[in-house]
């Protein structure tokens, strides 16, 4: 902000509707950073500036919802207000997906606009941290598990020692992470999260370590999160030569900014994978595992808590102000699925059916379709190769089809290995297209023109 006064960020390759904004802005006492491309504006951002977003879709040099979710990442409350002349549903369901805080389709209403931003502002002013992390996955639950998770955090709230939080996908890692901040004694200083996952070598040095802009030094997380806590996610992801250089700073607190013993950050981090194994394959510096693994939490899956499932959704529809509620059967049904995405799937899935079926007592037909179909599997044959399983799978095809016209097969045959690839990974990065396009070894745009050639939906 300059002098308390909101600073508005407006990128838009159009210069005359970069001209019209940034008049009517300053007309209405904002300041206002303009740019013509998503590269700038990224790097706006991570530097620390603007308090809400007005951008064009389609950059010259990228898409815009290409970055959002980087965005979010870092600055998860930051408004973004999307403006396009592709008024399409496609669009608008995409501007939905990404959690913008508005979608106006070109041409648009100035004086609309202008009240979004004051909105905007208003939700950037009322936001509160404690909401903001009941909102996230919640810590609920009766079982032995989750009262063993219960016990670990009471003991370690008010301590220095680092952790290292460990679980499944959507178990609540981060929330966990958070708790330990703000019911701790470094609850009024900053909690900072770094996530590894899609990001480049250069972006996770220039995050935590800071860089040099214009001849100014912008700091990194590291020293941004001086006497709170500095929380980095999928830290199995850190490069190796960065994970050196953290291992040097950690034992050197001079190499950081103001950091001393007595007023020092602390540091939880995250992972999916058995850290210990990746030391092993030398995929993770030892020293460093030794330096974090002070104390070790691990969250349980929801499927080795499935007497807490009532309580979780009694918790999502009361979040949600809803009258809905789910038959007894259904809450046996939930109780006995396999939750891969655990409890931000469940959450996924109250969300869908509160949504969709409002004040309505819901059976097991409308939740069946929103369950993902555990694979079948034929114990005959066992792990079989690919290579053979679609060999059997072809000729049965043949044997089934025999005497009929068949056509187009090598694209059909494509398609259908090709939709539960592209499906499962999407799973697997938790509908990351970013993360989704690397490890599939494609380009984003091919990866999005996939899905929606084959009509994927992803959560």
């Amino acid at each position: 902000m300059l002098n308390n006064t909101p600073t508005i960020l407006v990128a838009d390759d159009d210069r005359s509707i970069r001209t019209v904004l940034k008049q009517a802005l300053i007309r209405a006492k904002y300041h206002v950073e303009l740019t013509d491309n998503a590269t700038e504006l990224w790097n706006l951002i991570c530097a620390g500036k603007g308090d809400v977003v007005i951008t064009d879709v389609s950059m010259p040099d990228k898409n815009i919802f290409d970055i959002i979710p980087k965005i979010k990442e870092i600055k998860p409350n930051l408004p973004i207000i999307v403006i396009s002349a592709l008024s399409t549903l496609s669009t608008a369901l995409q501007a939905e997906q990404e959690d913008v805080f508005d979608y106006l389709p070109k041409p648009f209403d100035l004086d609309k606009l202008l009240n979004t931003v004051h909105h905007a502002l208003k939700y950037v002013k009322s936001n509160n941290k404690d909401q903001e992390l009941e909102e996230k996955l919640p810590l609920v639950g009766k079982s032995a598990a989750m009262q063993n998770i219960y016990r670990m955090i009471a003991r370690l709230i008010n301590s220095n020692l680092s952790v290292i939080i460990s679980g499944e996908s959507g178990t609540g890692k981060e929330a966990v992470a958070k708790t330990l901040h703000h019911y701790g004694n470094r609850r009024s200083y900053p909690f900072i999260t770094l996530n590894m996952s899609a990001m480049t070598a250069s972006e996770i040095e220039n995050k935590l370590f800071g860089y040099e802009e214009n001849g100014q030094w912008q700091s990194g997380y590291l020293e941004q999160s001086i006497n709170g806590t500095l929380f980095i996610d999928e830290i199995n992801e850190m490069p190796l030569d960065i994970q050196t250089r953290l291992l040097k700073i950690l034992e050197n607190n001079s190499d950081i900014i103001h950091y001393t013993q007595k007023k020092s950050m602390r540091l939880i981090a995250a992972t999916r994978y058995n850290l210990f194994e990746l030391v092993q394959k030398q995929q993770f510096r030892e020293e460093l595992y030794h330096r974090l693994n002070v104390i070790s939490v691990q969250i349980p899956s929801l499927k080795e808590r499935a007497e807490d499932i009532p309580l979780l959704i009694e918790h999502f529809l009361q979040e949600n102000s809803s009258s809905t509620t789910l038959s007894e059967q259904s809450i046996i049904l939930l109780k006995e699925y396999h939750w891969p995405g655990n409890v931000r799937e469940l959450r996924n899935l109250i969300l869908r059916l509160v949504t969709f079926y409002p004040n309505q007592i819901i059976q097991e037909d409308l939740i069946l379709p929103n369950l993902e179909k555990k694979p079948h599997q034929h114990h005959e044959t066992g792990c079989l190769p690919l290579s053979t399983l679609i060999e059997n799978h072809i000729c049965r095809y043949f044997s089934e089809n025999k005497g009929l016209p068949i056509n187009k097969l090598y694209a059909q045959m494509l398609a259908e290995v090709e939709k539960p690839l592209i499906e499962q990974t999407l799973i697997e990065t938790e509908g990351n297209q970013i993360k989704a396009a690397a490890i599939l070894g494609i380009n984003r745009n091919t990866l999005r023109k996939k899905i929606k050639d084959f009509n994927i939906i992803h959560k």
